[in-house]
């Protein structure tokens, strides 16, 4: 223990004796260390603690599928036989995301909420810090209105006041008792402000072959395994199939784990930023050891005395490591201090929908990370230099001084292998970012098939209380239609129950005269309804025929408008203008125009057909307000705002963006994913040039008495600056052939990252190699022009 006391003592004094260095070595770390505490902390909070609830790991969450349609949403009726008739599932909970209005008597408030089954809350294992949960009687049609509030909401209206359970809360236009209040912290897909029963409205779910986006998830009976359970709800499904074959024939039960089912889509992308930065901080150990095997020339004297003294190579070996592991961790500690700083900006760059982002902070679990990496560092950078350096000839360190000590040809292998190592890492780094680039702008460049400049988008809901019948929400949305249509700076104005990149039903249809198919085996087109103005609003170009008008109203035969791909499947070679379409459940409508395809998805999605009612004809309560505008659109949300509060002054609008900003959106996890491992290589790169810089330079120096005999005996200055980028242009050839190896083992696991772009695109291979190979180049060049200006004189004369 007192030599390990000694040996500290001794780094520290060290360390001391060389400010500018040990500043450069532990700047160096904390950069690679703090990069990495930062990222696992978003690591550790996303993927690799269990969620938080009871027995998580008993969770599951449940969808639909047929042989039509991927997973999509539960149908009501379907979700009351599974949880009555199923044998392996203990609690099943049916949710729904939705949004209230919120009228508290001054400004009206739009907020986040959801519609759930009496079980959720005991199925999540959840119970209300103050109250109950929801009851069979609270969750049943005709039942008297009661609400759960979230503990954030609670705080925020009602300042933590308890004595709020029993009292009524307006949402919609309606009274509903609080009951009860969650737990601090308490989240479920998405942010909640306010919990209703999902029975209230099981009147209007009864449809089986209606998918309302409704979602299951349930907690499997002690023992059950998924396998089990899967099987078992398979049996489930195909018995329904046979008892309700228009909706339910070849439908099957899909089950996953919950934890599988929130975070299994974003886990390939964060795994691959923890390798990105992991192999960042490879990348400064090498330089660290490199700096330290330069230093390690100067002490040879020192070593070879101590070892004339009779210290044995273990001891030495355990100082020089000693040393480093001290270094590594005061770059933790600074590192630390960056990671914090590092969470907040990636909490700020991260997109909005990566789920259990509020539970990302630096905690025990990340310092023991933190701890971990610095000594494992310290050991890694450390232990080549060390033993490199210990390999001592005791008569030939000691003759003369030790006054030309050099270092020996192990030693420049050691430093020159440690530099094709950077490059080699800093290529993978590369060709990663710039696949990432390159698919970034094709994901750009895809054409959406609408406009979004210059378009403000807003969505408006009416409740039920005031606005439940056709009439009443049509002629809301003509007054507001003309209210903002009249405003200066408006181009269009329209009114739809969906936009693109927004909300959308998928309905199945076929066309009149066709096949005779049933529900289960037409095909599916995304349905919006919409106004007179919509297609001029949001840029979509009109093809044939003619665009809805005030006519196509509630007294008029029913009309529709048709996209390009829908036209093309179902009327192939022929003029559509004039047929009739036949959505699921409804009349034939005649087809009056054909309109561009929308990609409705994002950019990335397979471009659906798409089919457009008038919403003169439909109506809905469930709006968006879309407005063209002739300069920036974001100044026209107050007037839009102020014309919404003119007519109903209850009436909240949200969800208020730009289309710009909502295309954004749907690359935001792209976005993400390019800028980080730009980050990444830009840091490596830097790196590598300053680790060939140091090789170079440091060889330089070592072989200035041999550069001083070439000039003496003829070289030219252009020989000696061949020379001496022959060295930096070998080690860079030499780590791009290995880097490239080496990427194209690993970019594979990339793939599903990527947009039209090959993990394998021999253009960004060949762009990265050659980028790296200039940057070694000029990084060679400043040591190279040192060297051809040496005085052969003065070299020879101090050999």
């Amino acid at each position: 223990m007192g030599n390990l006391r000694q040996a500290i003592r001794y780094s520290f004094r060290m360390a001391l004796r060389e400010p500018g260095f040990t500043a450069l070595i532990v700047l160096v770390l904390a950069l690679g260390i703090g990069a990495n505490t930062a990222m696992f902390s978003v690591v550790d909070a996303v993927l690799l603690r269990p969620l938080p609830y009871k027995d998580s790991d008993r969770l599951v969450a449940l969808w639909e599928k047929s042989n039509k349609m991927e997973e999509v949403s539960v149908a009501y009726p379907n979700f009351l036989d599974w949880q009555e008739q199923n044998r392996v599932i203990e609690q099943m909970a049916a949710f729904k995301r939705d949004n209230f209005n919120y009228t508290p008597g001054g400004d009206p408030e739009r907020v986040p909420g959801s519609l759930v089954s009496a079980d959720f809350f005991a199925t999540l294992g959840v119970n209300p810090v103050f109250g109950r949960a929801f009851t069979r009687d609270d969750d049943r049609p005709g039942a008297n209105p009661v609400v759960i509030l979230s503990h954030g909401f609670w705080q925020r209206h009602f300042a933590s006041n308890p004595s709020v359970v029993g009292q009524a809360l307006k949402l919609n236009g309606k009274d509903y008792t609080v009951v009860g209040i969650t737990p601090a912290g308490f989240e479920f897909n998405g942010e909640n402000d306010v919990f209703v029963p999902l029975g209230l409205n099981a009147d209007k779910m009864s449809d089986r072959g209606t998918h309302p986006g409704l979602y299951v998830v349930g907690r499997l009976k002690p023992g059950v395994t998924l396998e089990q359970a899967h099987s078992a709800l398979d049996a489930l499904a195909a018995n329904l199939g046979q008892q309700y074959p228009e909706t339910n024939g070849g439908t099957h039960i899909v089950l996953v784990s919950l934890y599988e089912d929130t975070v299994g889509d974003i886990r390939p992308a964060f795994l691959i930023l923890l390798g990105a930065v992991a192999l960042v901080l490879l990348i400064a150990c090498a330089n660290v050891a490199n700096l330290l095997l330069a230093r390690a020339t100067s002490r040879h004297k020192e070593i070879a005395i101590r070892a004339a003294l009779g210290a044995s190579r273990f001891r030495v070996v355990r100082q020089l490591l000693t040393e480093s592991v001290l270094l590594s961790v005061a770059g933790g500690l600074l590192g630390l201090l960056l990671a914090v700083w590092g969470v907040s900006v990636l909490m700020s760059l991260t997109p909005p929908n990566v789920p259990r982002m509020k539970e990302i902070g630096i905690d025990s679990w990340v310092l023991g990370f933190t701890f971990l990496v610095s000594i494992v560092t310290g050991v890694i950078f450390g232990l080549a230099p060390a033993l490199q350096t210990t390999k001592i000839d005791l008569s030939e360190s000691l003759k003369e001084g030790g006054r030309s000590a050099t270092a020996g040809a192990g030693t420049r292998r050691m430093r020159n292998g440690l530099v094709v190592a950077e490059v080699a890492i800093s290529l993978m780094l590369l060709i990663m970012a710039g696949l990432m680039i390159k698919s970034f702008m094709r994901l750009r460049s895809v054409s959406t098939g609408f406009d979004t400049k210059n378009v403000l988008t807003m969505r408006i809901a009416l409740p039920a209380a005031r606005y439940g019948e056709k009439p009443q929400q049509i002629q809301f949305a003509e007054q507001l239609l003309a209210r903002v249509s009249a405003l200066p700076g408006v181009q269009a104005a329209s009114m739809s129950n969906g936009i693109p990149l927004g909300l959308g039903s998928e309905t199945p249809y076929m066309a009149e005269g066709g096949a005779a198919l049933s529900v289960m085996e037409q095909p599916v087109a995304v349905e919006f309804g919409v106004t007179s103005d919509y297609f001029r609003a949001m840029g979509i170009p009109l093809l044939k025929g003619r665009v809805f008008t005030e006519r196509d109203n509630l007294n008029a035969p029913p009309v529709i408008i048709i996209d390009e791909s829908l036209a093309r499947k179902a009327f192939p070679g022929q003029d559509p203008i004039g047929k009739r379409l036949i959505p699921a459940g409804d009349k034939p409508h005649e087809i009056i125009g054909v309109v561009g395809d929308v990609k409705h998805y994002g950019p990335e999605k397979k471009t659906r057909e798409q089919f457009y009612y008038s919403y003169l004809q439909e109506g809905s309560a469930n709006l968006y307000l879309t407005v063209r505008t002739q300069s920036d659109p974001l100044t026209m949300i107050g007037p839009v705002r102020n014309q919404v509060s003119s007519l109903d002054k209850d009436q909240p609008v949200y969800d208020i963006k730009t289309m710009e900003a909502r295309l954004s959106q749907t690359m935001a996890k792209s976005s993400f994913n390019t800028l980080l491992l730009g980050i990444f290589a830009a840091v490596a790169l830097i790196l590598s040039v300053v680790g060939i810089y140091g090789v170079i330079s440091y060889s330089v120096t070592q072989r200035t008495h041999e550069l001083g005999l070439r000039l003496a005996l003829g070289a030219q200055q252009s020989d000696i600056l061949k020379l001496v980028i022959g060295q930096g242009f070998t080690l860079a050839v030499i780590g791009v052939v290995i880097g490239i190896a080496a990427t194209l083992v690993f970019s594979r696991v990339m793939a599903s990252l990527l947009f039209g772009v090959v993990a394998s695109d021999p253009s960004i291979f060949a762009l990265a190699s050659l980028l790296l190979i200039l940057v070694a180049l000029l990084a060679s060049y400043l040591p190279a022009h040192r060297a051809m200006r040496i005085d052969p004189i003065v070299a020879l004369r101090n050999k």
